[in-house]
């Protein structure tokens, strides 16, 4: 059986080596990403003006779509999760979240995550594989087809597209760093995708040699870190990876990104029931925050499968916030989204081998 590639996978530059090996002219590359990145066709007939000899290249040498739909949930917020399923039987899941004509992506870059978060379902699911750049993008391009399909609107009052990445699904996108910069750097060209850096946003649970690689590589991004927790000892109760990479490490690499890059960095902190979320914790989040160029997103445990962590009431939550505010840290209440179809924050996970949510 012949192996096919993900057409979508390939840059510019690969493109055009594939076409000089049959002697086609290289400006066709730049045609063929223009049909996939901004037209987004569905079919190969629908680029008219290629000639049938690469078409039928295309169609012998390439996955046009790697990915199918399998299941489609709305929750009552309007957040939507689909459920694909990859060209060699894999299922991922990509939640869309709008947002007043803003419309932001949660996108997976892995089958499961090696991580290990014990606040995560998708931690259950262990590690399968690494997603190709053609099957990250291809999960923007599909929620492109469903508002297109729907004739959403965007804040204008535009034909409605995706306005914002966040590499917050399943799996650590630190550790597929190379489809991760890949994917972004083609969302970032402004004859494709057009996307700005601002627009997008990669979150790590703290990878320290990775954060120093993303800055080497100039990926357009921001950086958001999972920091979840103020102390070493709590940190790695929830979160394994800091037995390796420890808080003074994480913010050592996150003090030299914003150094050099002169962007700030985000903090994500889950709040837990008498874990993160007491007056202790604050006080310690506020040491960390107070000299540094950074603010937080704050977001109450969402339900998972770890019985053991629950949630904080509303009365502890704010008698977290009023110290972190009170040190005039920036730091912003989360509202969960899509909670009723399992898909917000640390929520997204799937059995493989079975379409059954």
């Amino acid at each position: 059986m012949k192996a096919f590639k993900n057409i979508k996978s390939l840059n510019l530059e690969e493109l055009k080596t594939w076409l000089k090996s049959f002697e086609e002219k290289p400006y066709r590359a730049e045609q063929i990403q223009n049909w996939l990145f901004v037209n987004q066709v569905r079919s190969t007939a629908e680029m008219v003006n290629l000639p049938a000899s690469i078409l039928s290249k295309l169609d012998e040498s390439f996955y046009l779509h790697s990915l199918s739909e399998s299941q489609k949930h709305t929750s009552t917020d309007g957040t939507i999760k689909w459920l694909f399923k990859t060209h060699d039987s894999f299922y991922i899941e990509t939640v869309m979240i709008p947002t007043n004509g803003r419309y932001s992506v949660c996108v997976s870059t892995q089958v499961g995550c090696a991580m290990g978060c014990t606040f995560c379902r998708t931690a259950k699911m262990g590690f399968l594989r690494n997603l190709e750049a053609g099957e990250i993008l291809e999960q923007i391009i599909r929620v492109n087809w469903h508002l297109e399909d729907s004739n959403s609107l965007s804040r204008e009052g535009l034909a409605a597209k995706v306005t914002n990445i966040i590499f917050m699904g399943m799996g650590e996108p630190l550790n597929n760093l190379d489809n991760v910069h890949r994917t972004c750097s083609i969302l970032h060209q402004q004859k494709l995708f057009n996307m700005g850096k601002k627009r997008m946003t990669i979150s790590t649970s703290g990878i320290v040699p990775k954060i120093k690689e993303l800055v080497d590589r100039n990926t357009p991004c921001c950086l958001a870190v999972s920091l979840n927790s103020s102390n070493n000892q709590q940190r790695s109760s929830v979160m394994p990876v800091n037995d390796v990479w420890p808080i003074e490490a994480l913010l050592e690499a996150t003090d030299e990104y914003t150094r050099r890059t002169g962007n700030y960095v985000t903090f994500e902190f889950v709040l837990i029931k008498n874990i993160t979320c007491t007056k202790e914790a604050a006080k310690e989040l506020v040491r960390i925050c107070a000299p540094r160029r950074c603010k937080v997103n704050a977001i109450a445990l969402n339900d998972g499968d770890n019985n053991s962590l629950q949630t904080p009431s509303e009365i502890e939550i704010e008698a977290f916030l009023e110290i972190v505010r009170a040190a005039k840290i920036q730091i912003t209440m989360r509202t969960p989204r899509g909670r009723d179809i399992f898909a917000a924050c640390g929520q997204l996970a799937h059995k493989q081998g079975k379409e059954s949510c």
